[in-house]
């Protein structure tokens, strides 16, 4: 069937609403990469508005992709908003939170709420999402990258220290959430007020850090507010939750959060998710390993691309990803994908 050349924006709308496409989204998940596409430092991109404009251009000129993301180090926002202490490398390395705001059984009470105006890098992102989104806005969907409720408290307290305090004062940990799931809409809230998107990230949660039980006790009831606010309340269209690793036994859980845009990464059954969601209205992405990337020729990059894509394509919803790409990963490994989306025998 032949369609009309669609802009990106055109594509993912009309997969929302289960209309053909004119070919597969390309959705890269570009991030400390962005630094390396300008010859800047992921620390010194993170810190400078005019680096990071330039970055997210230059990745919407080489990989075209279909949506772009206003992040770098995604979990370390949020927390260092809050009050962790993070470090930022003069390496190729991402910044990284170093020092704790909160011991497990700690009084939440004395954590403040961030401002999205004032409180970290938050201000700094939020410029730069009003600058991509006027520049790309009418043809790409452009949002911000936010942590989710989990994914936070992990950073806030610990990721070991956390689930610990899972195990020995479930209330307790219910109650960093709720604070952490205020701090996630009011930062997402404020992309939503200069007309971006939202995308939230979770990978803090992904098994085998996690197990269902968990997941359905602790981290779904937070979760489950968060993206309905942003659905119902805020009017979002789209509402990615994405969650890195195996997540094939956490499928039906994430599935609870409300969410209409879900991942299934390379490490994940992708057999299990297309039936699982081929009448469902969710978009299903999914992702080729960024190590696979790494070290493979362009040709059998080619050749992996057209096998996820042939089962993929079962769904109706379907977008085309990679995992987190290494800083230094060579671009025309991430283009040989895009091609494949192009590629006439491969036409929706």
């Amino acid at each position: 069937m032949s369609i009309t050349r669609m802009t990106p924006r055109q594509r993912i709308e009309a997969l929302l609403v289960g209309q053909p496409v004119d070919r597969t989204p390309f959705c890269p998940a570009v991030y400390e990469h962005k630094a390396a596409l300008i010859g800047a430092t992921p620390s010194e991109l993170s810190r400078d508005a005019d680096l990071f404009e330039r970055a997210v251009i230059r990745e919407a000129e080489i990989y075209e992709a279909d949506i772009l993301t206003i992040g770098c180090d995604v979990y370390n926002v949020e927390a260092e908003a809050v009050g962790c202490e993070v470090a930022y490398p003069q390496s190729n390395d991402i910044p990284a939170v170093t020092e704790r705001v909160i011991k497990p059984g700690g009084d939440i009470s004395r954590l403040r709420l961030p401002d999205p105006r004032r409180d970290g890098r938050m201000p700094l992102l939020l410029e730069v999402g009003r600058r991509i989104q006027a520049r790309f806005g009418r043809e790409r969907i452009v949002r911000g990258a936010l942590s989710a409720p989990f994914s936070i408290a992990s950073e806030l307290v610990g990721p070991e220290e956390l689930l610990v305090a899972i195990l020995d004062d479930a209330a307790w940990a219910g109650k960093l959430l709720a604070f952490c799931a205020e701090a996630v809409k009011t930062f997402g809230r404020a992309f939503a007020e200069r007309g971006l998107g939202v995308v939230l990230f979770d990978s803090h949660a992904s098994p085998p850090l996690t197990s269902p039980e968990i997941y359905r006790k602790i981290i779904l009831p937070e979760t489950e507010k968060v993206v309905r606010y942003f659905r119902r309340e805020l009017g979002l269209a789209l509402v990615p939750y994405i969650m890195g690793g195996d997540t094939t036994i956490l499928l039906e859980e994430i599935l609870k959060t409300g969410t209409n845009n879900v991942l299934c990464d390379y490490k994940a059954d992708l057999g299990h998710f297309v039936e699982r969601l081929k009448r469902e209205a969710v978009l299903l992405r999914a992702n080729l390993s960024p190590a696979f990337l790494a070290v493979q020729p362009v040709d059998l990059i080619k050749e992996k691309t057209r096998e996820i894509l042939a089962l993929g394509r079962e769904t109706p919803r379907f977008l085309m990803g990679t995992g987190i790409l290494p800083y230094d990963i060579l671009p025309e490994k991430v283009i040989a994908v895009r091609e494949v989306l192009e590629e006439k025998s491969f036409s929706i």
